[in-house]
């Protein structure tokens, strides 16, 4: 065979290949849904808005948190109002960090408008059928928090203990493994 003929075969192959992988984006393309692709520009946008509320959320509820704490105030409020609006805002920044769980990540999952009623009463449905489960995220969130921002030396510890405890187990899994495959040999 010639080079001449090679380059044709090579040509006829090529011009092949070419329709069967339009042939196939054709398909790819048909079996793709009818969704605009916006709507994960539109989840990105919600999700970047959201991100902003909740940061500017965080910083007013715990800036005002510190601006009530003892000896703290501007200027001068009965001890026992003070007492209350320390509480009032802690109180918010509960509910707050509570809705962070669960119900303001669903709206991030809804596509359509129409369906934003649904979400919130998933959400509420979810925080009535276990009430109980929120509150002890949303309070072992708190207490990593609390912990991290005062001990922050105590997560690398933290991390190290997790990381043994997982390798160790790993370990103990691969030897006994490593038994029952010695033992089924001596025993087969």
């Amino acid at each position: 065979m010639n080079t001449e003929q090679r380059i044709e075969r090579l040509e006829r192959e090529v011009q092949t290949l070419r329709s069967e992988i339009q042939g196939t984006l054709v398909a790819i393309q048909q079996s793709l849904p009818d969704k605009p692709a916006a709507a994960a520009t539109r989840w990105q946008k919600k999700a970047w808005v959201l991100a902003l509320v909740n940061v500017l959320m965080a910083v007013a509820l715990f800036a005002n948190i510190y601006l009530f704490l003892p000896g703290n105030p501007p200027f001068t409020i009965d001890p026992d109002l003070l007492f209350g609006l320390r509480a009032f805002w802690i109180a918010l920044a509960f509910i707050w960090l509570l809705l962070q769980m669960y119900p303001l990540a669903l709206l991030l999952e809804q596509e359509d408008q129409q369906h934003q009623g649904v979400v919130w009463h998933s959400a509420t449905a979810f925080v009535r059928a276990r009430p109980g489960l929120i509150i002890a995220l949303t309070l072992i969130v708190l207490v990593i928090g609390i912990v991290n921002t005062v001990l922050p030396v105590a997560w690398i510890i933290v991390a190290l203990s997790l990381l043994i405890a997982v390798g160790s187990v790993a370990l103990r899994d691969m030897v006994e493994l490593f038994r029952e495959r010695l033992h089924a040999h001596r025993g087969g």
